[in-house]
């Protein structure tokens, strides 16, 4: 048995019996199992650049017109109207992660009056990533496996926390060296961020270069009536498939893989 072979048939092995990738169906026939990652599972690749750019919001370093963008699959799971305009890229230069968002919101819902528990990002339209190491909801033999979250509103202004399924938040966790500007545009807004690799490794997200992450977006509008709650609508690059809104399920997640 050469060794290409016997790399795929361990491969399709372990993908049967859901010991790698972020999903949580044990069910996955091998014939769909590709490699490290389920051939379901939405990718995207976290292209290797030298330059490091300035995070100011503004995206104006030319490394960012190199990074391929994630923005046609960004959708509403939970209504079936078009989504404004979400594109989402990023790199890593071998040393740090840097993301990036460009928002197109008419109506950007921001609360100029920041408290200190973070929980304004609640009720502001803001961008989201989520982090994991493997599937979410399924223990481990220490318990249910943490996963982590970062959400940025246009002001560049963070709510991260832990969570241990399902929606067990620690939101005095914060993510180690996260770097984020925002700025609201003319068209909606910008949020630039980067996160040290080793912050990532840490926390052991990323394996054989693959990390489950989550993308997604709040999309908040004005009341029409002073004193009401926002109108509140999700957008998502991977379709959960729930009935309800809910980003806090396995299936919301797709995979990051960092290239060299």
């Amino acid at each position: 048995m050469n060794k290409s072979y016997r790399f795929l048939s361990c491969a399709f092995a372990l993908a049967a019996f859901g010991l790698v990738g972020c999903s949580s169906d044990a069910s996955v026939e091998t014939t769909k199992a590709v490699a490290f990652n389920e051939a379901a599972t939405p990718h995207y690749d976290v292209v290797k650049r030298d330059e490091k750019a300035t995070i100011d919001g503004t995206l104006d370093d030319k490394v960012w017109s190199t990074v391929p963008s994630m923005s046609g699959d960004f959708s509403f799971p939970w209504d079936t109207k078009e989504a404004p305009l979400t594109v989402f890229k990023g790199y890593n230069d071998g040393t740090d992660f840097y993301f990036a968002f460009e928002v197109t919101d008419e109506d950007v819902v921001l609360d100029k009056d920041w408290k200190d528990d973070e929980s304004t990002v609640d009720i502001e339209d803001r961008v989201e990533l989520f982090f994991a190491g493997g599937a979410i909801d399924k223990p481990t033999t220490s318990g249910m496996p943490l996963y982590y979250g970062i959400e940025v509103d246009p002001d560049g202004r963070v709510h991260d926390y832990s969570i241990k399924y399902y929606r067990h938040f620690d939101s005095k966790w914060k993510l180690d060296g996260l770097e984020t500007k925002g700025k609201v545009t003319d068209t909606g807004y910008i949020v630039e961020g980067k996160i040290p690799l080793k912050s990532l490794e840490d926390l052991k997200l990323i394996n054989n270069d693959v990390m489950c992450a989550g993308v997604y977006r709040a999309e908040f509008s004005t009341p029409e009536k002073d004193g009401d709650d926002p109108i509140m609508e999700w957008i998502s690059w991977v379709d959960p498939k729930t009935e309800e809104p809910d980003f806090h399920v396995n299936s919301s997640f797709g995979e990051f893989r960092f290239l060299k």
